[in-house]
């Protein structure tokens, strides 16, 4: 119970941030770490949108440090450092987010502050799947290395879909699927060259994941994971669409939040893929 409420709250916490960011909330309260002055701020719907955030991070963080000591007490000494990781890569963020507030925002420090969550929800996926019943042993064979280099690219494409927006590059691009009327622009220089590259990738990720669907029909090994790499290559659809969704709706909040929910279904079903191909079982 402990574990699943603990991804849902980070979960949910990536979501709201996109929501904060999308209705432009991120300094609804200029200070830090109180709001207007105050423990509890003045009612105002951009205040308690950015509010709200704060208080859902601080219970996320709370659930996170209480999950971390558990696992701590069960886990081989090998494996005793993530936890401790964990709950560092925490206090970091926290900061962080004080910084983002008293800086105003700075676009790579927002852009890092994403990055980072997204590191510390990995790592809480980790302490969620791996327990008594579960312990982590990684090993080297192919498919270890295929599910973690899937995690690691779909990961980097949402740190820079996070640079795209903190930038200013959502819009850099305003048509699809060519970029100001080309396939590739002629001048690739500042915001234009950031949203082409968060492109590129994501046109990169979804022919990866054609090629895999393909090959899960002839590969005996990689048979087993079909479904799940279909469903993948399902969300991958989804996201493209919603990324044209954006361009369209400009930048319409409720569109931006549902791209990282589906980016963060992504990266939940491939991480976790990976881990269930390094576990050993002790029922």
């Amino acid at each position: 119970m402990l574990s699943k409420s603990t991804v849902g709250l980070f979960f949910l916490l990536l979501i709201l941030g996109s929501v904060v960011t999308g209705l432009e909330a991120g300094l609804a309260c200029p200070d830090w770490p109180l709001c207007h002055g105050k423990v509890v701020p003045p009612f105002r719907w951009d205040i308690y949108v950015e509010f709200s955030h704060r208080v859902l991070g601080a219970i996320a963080g709370i659930f996170l440090v209480i999950l971390a000591f558990k696992r701590r007490k069960i886990y081989s000494p090998a494996y005793k450092k993530v936890p401790i990781i964990a709950i560092t890569l925490l206090a970091i963020q926290v900061l962080m987010g004080g910084f983002v507030v008293m800086l105003k925002l700075p676009m790579n420090l927002t852009t890092i502050h994403f990055s980072t969550a997204l590191i510390i929800f990995s790592l809480v996926l980790f302490l969620a799947y791996f327990d008594e019943s579960r312990k982590p042993k990684f090993s080297s064979d192919t498919f270890f290395g295929l599910f973690f280099f899937l995690s690691l690219l779909v990961l980097v494409q949402a740190g820079l879909g996070a640079y795209v927006r903190h930038s200013g590059a959502g819009l850099a691009c305003p048509d699809f699927p060519k970029c100001l009327g080309f396939w590739v622009p002629p001048e690739l220089s500042g915001i234009v060259l950031t949203h082409f590259l968060h492109r590129s990738l994501a046109y990169i990720i979804f022919a990866v994941f054609i090629f895999l669907l393909i090959y899960s029909n002839i590969s005996d090994q990689l048979q087993k994971y079909k479904k799940k790499i279909g469903m993948v290559f399902g969300l991958i659809v989804i996201q493209i669409l919603l990324g044209v969704g954006i361009i369209h709706t400009k930048l319409f909040f409720v569109v931006t939040a549902a791209h990282v929910f589906v980016a963060l279904l992504i990266i939940y079903i491939l991480i976790n893929t990976w881990y269930s191909k390094n576990k050993q079982s002790t029922v």
